[in-house]
């Protein structure tokens, strides 16, 4: 669907736009993309299968490489180059094999672990990566009807999982910053959003759920009142509203880290029926282009923030800031762009019943 595109196309610059400190909330992009790939990756995996489960796997496992790996690896790859010359940040050679395995997102479980602007952003695709080795194991092991029991109780146990994991890392010795900082990057963390995408990917769901529309407002209505009953709680404790809508990175607040997630994921699931049932606005063309590239935007915007920061004198305002968010995302596209015809591409032709040449 072009909208499913249109989607991922705004979650991308909605990530590109926090990062710059346009959008507060624009984090919120991320926990739509693991939406999305629950969805995409439920289809290729039942759709796409012949019968013979080693195949079917071999051809999964192949076709996510060639998918994610060359922009990927080549990423690694510079920053390895950036290490080994002396420069990019000072633990970067520590954080090395963590993102050469696709495990950067265990990082902040280890000891030394240090925030950074050039590519804590991959933390992500471990997510990604990890949460398709599980898919794949549960979609070609199962029967279809324990693989859709086994997804909603994952959807609807996700807070669950979250709480569980907090108690490990709390008696692990976790304090507070830390618990929600691994929360947020764990990929027990986006089991439920995993397991909502794959629940509209499902026809026998999606009947049952009714008109895409009908849940969408129904939804929308549900996160507008937790999210006013929220807004209200904090405005009696902390003041004003703030830019992020006191909707912060991580949720820290509130046990949010617990239910919010949750709650984002659900209103992306009703997003993502409403889209493929048809969406003009999110099918808007130079928005699903961006969608079509946005795995190059990803990877590629940080380093091209990083690099446009140096050029700014000082602390800029707001003015120069929206200046920097519209550099980085022109910048950016324009490297995906040539990286999806000149690095993906050559790659993604090579996938075996894949979806779309794209997907």
């Amino acid at each position: 669907s072009l909208a499913l595109d249109g989607l991922r196309g705004l979650a991308v610059l909605a990530v590109v736009a926090f990062h710059t400190g346009v959008l507060p909330f624009g984090w919120l992009g991320v926990p739509v993309f693991f939406v999305l790939s629950g969805h995409f990756i439920t289809r290729i995996l039942l759709e796409r299968r012949t019968g013979d489960r080693a195949a079917d796997l071999g051809n999964f496992l192949r076709n996510r490489a060639l998918r994610l790996a060359p922009l990927y690896l080549l990423a690694c790859a510079v920053l390895t180059g950036l290490a080994l010359s002396g420069h990019g940040p000072r633990h970067l050679a520590v954080d090395l094999p963590f993102l050469w395995t696709w495990t950067y997102d265990l990082r902040p479980l280890t000891p030394g672990y240090v925030d950074n602007n050039l590519y804590d952003h991959l933390w992500s695709l471990g997510v990604e990566v990890q949460l398709y080795l599980l898919w794949a194991a549960l979609a070609l092991l199962l029967t279809r009807r324990w693989f859709v029991r086994t997804v909603v109780a994952l959807a609807v146990g996700g807070p669950v999982i979250r709480v569980l994991a907090g108690l490990v890392l709390a008696a692990d010795g976790f304090g507070h910053d830390q618990l929600v900082l691994a929360t947020y990057e764990l990929p027990t963390t986006y089991l439920d959003a995993f397991a909502i995408g794959a629940l509209t990917a499902l026809p026998e769901v999606r009947a049952r759920l009714g008109r895409p529309v009908r849940l969408l407002w129904a939804t929308g209505g549900l996160t507008a009142v937790v999210c006013v009953a929220e807004l209200i709680g904090v405005l009696r404790r902390q003041g004003p509203i703030t830019a992020n809508l006191h909707f912060p990175i991580a949720f820290p607040r509130q046990l949010a880290w617990v239910w919010g997630y949750s709650l984002i994921a659900v209103l992306t699931g009703a997003v993502v029926l409403w889209a493929l049932d048809g969406s003009r606005s999110l099918s808007w063309r130079p928005l699903t282009w961006v969608g079509l590239v946005s795995y190059g935007v990803y990877v590629g915007h940080r380093p091209v923030l990083e690099l446009g920061k140096r050029l700014l004198p000082g602390e800029p305002g707001m003015v120069l800031l929206l200046g920097l968010a519209v550099a980085v995302v022109l910048a950016s596209v324009a490297l995906a762009a040539i990286s999806y015809r000149w690095i993906e591409r050559p790659f993604i032709t090579r996938k075996r019943h894949a979806l779309t040449p794209a997907g």
